[in-house]
């Protein structure tokens, strides 16, 4: 998750276990505008072997149920920004039925994702990206007919924007939500937890470390001057936060922390 950074530092804040995993949450943001429920991602679902169940230390997800908390059915949800095409990003997309076929989890979600992504999801050049997308068909197959294809930068609806990042992956993307002079970004694996926010902490999977460097310190300087919330896809303590320039150095300002219930 930290890439070159030594582990004496990381440990500080995201304590190993003792087969070096840390915890790390799953943020599916929830956008809710007129009649559009739009998640941004979807965590890793219940499409795990029970293998992979064991190795994550991952139980049955927790989307659909918050969803429910709220009211919302995922039948209501009318589309879904995927950031990229990573088990635990898309995983959720489908849903594992008791027979052991997958079906659409959103059975009426337009499924935006971009073209690139799906190229390279679909046909993955190399041993690296083999692996990373291994799973890619057996949650895309499924839903086929709700994907929504895009290239570059798209309004999906009004105040509501993916945009490119690349970096983490080729065309990865992040979502960007406005309303007047207020804004929200999803960064996905751009800063995925509140660790990432310095610089030069960046993951080992990153295709592009130093696109990721780039675009984190671009969109981090216009939370900051602009006073946006972000979202991390993957902080076990922070949900989502206001993002401060400390003298050069990027920090937590106002903060919504993660629920320790979630873990018990």
């Amino acid at each position: 998750m930290f890439g070159v950074v030594p582990r004496e530092l990381w440990k500080r804040n995201h304590p190993p276990d003792e087969r070096n995993r840390i915890r790390l949450n799953l943020t599916c943001p929830l956008i809710m505008k007129g009649n559009d429920a739009i998640l941004v991602d979807t965590g890793i679902g219940n499409r795990l072997s029970d293998l992979e169940r064991t190795i994550f230390d991952h139980g049955d997800g927790w989307l659909p149920g918050h969803i429910r908390a709220l009211g919302i059915e995922p039948g209501d949800i009318t589309a879904l920004i995927v950031s990229h095409l990573h088990f635990d990003h898309a995983g959720g997309i489908v849903r594992r039925r008791d027979s052991g076929a997958f079906e659409a989890a959103f059975p009426r979600a337009r499924i935006f994702v971009q073209r690139g992504e799906l190229e390279i999801a679909d046909h993955p050049p190399g041993e690296r990206l083999h692996a990373a997308y291994r799973h890619a068909r057996e949650i895309l197959d499924p839903v086929r007919a709700m994907l929504e294809i895009i290239d570059g930068d798209t309004d999906i609806i009004p105040g509501v924007r993916a945009v490119v990042t690349g970096g983490h992956t080729r065309d990865h993307q992040a979502a960007l939500v406005s309303d007047g002079a207020e804004c929200f970004m999803h960064m996905a694996d751009i800063v995925p937890t509140r660790s990432h926010l310095r610089g030069p902490w960046n993951q080992a999977y990153d295709l592009d470390a130093l696109r990721t460097m780039e675009q984190k310190a671009h969109y981090l300087g216009l939370a900051a001057r602009n006073a946006w919330w972000i979202s991390f896809a993957h902080d076990d303590t922070v949900y989502a936060a206001q993002v401060k320039n400390d003298r050069g150095r990027y920090i937590l300002g106002e903060s919504v922390p993660v629920s320790e219930r979630l873990f018990s």
